[in-house]
Parts: structure tokens; sequence; C-alpha cells
């Protein structure tokens, strides 16, 4: 089990319980994170609950959160746009993760334009 795989997996919790519901997609992009990392379903789970009603989980991921700055702000971003929309608060998350990766503005802003444009090119391409 790497250490940096679970860090991104909690913070991937923290983005999709962002809203306090996390939908199917989400749901199947973490549960992949979580067999990548060792995670088991009740570790996972107890993750996931303390995403979607406890505040305080996010201010502890960002101390945490040590992984590759760019796999982990493009996963980030998966999980955010897994119900196909990038709303204000996941973007203002994901550039306080980006923060604490040491990402640059420049970087971080790039990942965000190609995270747009992916998700214009999934929502031109499909009809709901």
């Amino acid at each position: 089990m790497s250490m940096s795989q679970v860090e991104v997996l909690r913070a991937a919790c923290c983005v999709a319980g962002l809203d306090s519901h996390i939908n199917a997609d989400e749901r199947a992009f973490i549960d992949k994170l979580a067999v990548g990392a060792g995670v088991g379903p009740a570790s996972l789970a107890a993750m996931l609950d303390r995403a979607s009603e406890d505040q305080e989980f996010y201010q502890e991921q960002f101390g945490y959160l040590s992984a590759d700055p760019d796999s982990a702000i493009k996963t980030l971003f998966l999980v955010a746009m897994a119900d196909h929309e990038l709303t204000v608060d996941e973007r203002v998350i994901l550039q306080h993760f980006a923060d604490v990766l040491g990402m640059t503005q420049d970087r971080f802003d790039k990942i965000l334009r190609s995270a747009e444009r992916q998700m214009e090119r999934r929502s031109g391409g499909e009809d709901g």
C-alpha cells in the first residue's frame, strides 16, 4: 500500500463528498482508487462518511497530501468531473490541494483548462 495513493484517495473522497452526496460515477472512480491503494471496503466507507459529514476531514487532508502534484491533481479533477460538472466549490478545494502540493498557479490553470475541454467534449458527445 502506497501512502501517497492513500492520500490521493482521501483527497478524492473530499472532492466527491464536497456536496454531501457521492453519486454512482464518483463512487466507481473512488472504488478504483481504493483498490489501487489497497484500502478495504470498511476503511473506504469510513473515509467517504467523513468526507460527506466532517469538514475537519478536509483540513486534515490539506496537511497530509504529499503525492506527485500532477498525478494527484489530475486524479482529483477526474473525481470532481465524474458527475459531468465542475462546481465552484470543487475548483476551490482543488486549488487548495494544488497549493498544498506546491503546484504553480500556471500548471494548475493548464490542468483546469484541459479538464474543462475534456468535460466539454464529453458533454458535447453524449445525450445524457
